[in-house]
């Protein structure tokens, strides 16, 4: 029996959980970096995150992975 699309399995490949940091670090006013789109408070705790965490920051802000070159 094949799994349902939107299955836990499909969110953990889908939402990596590497750092969607490109070496952009400047907030915007609202604390935000210009270059991941993270928050600071996500930038502060991104080390302490647990996976799921991770993949919940990554969703939110839609970062699916940096390129492969």
């Amino acid at each position: 029996m094949a799994e349902p699309v939107n299955s836990p399995i499909d969110a953990m490949e889908e939402w990596p959980v590497e750092s969607p940091c490109i070496k952009v670090c400047r907030l915007d006013l609202d604390d935000r970096c210009y270059g991941c789109g993270r928050t600071l408070d996500d930038i502060r705790r991104w080390s302490s995150m647990t996976l799921e965490e991770r993949r919940a920051v990554n969703r939110r802000i839609g970062f699916r992975g940096h390129k492969r070159a």
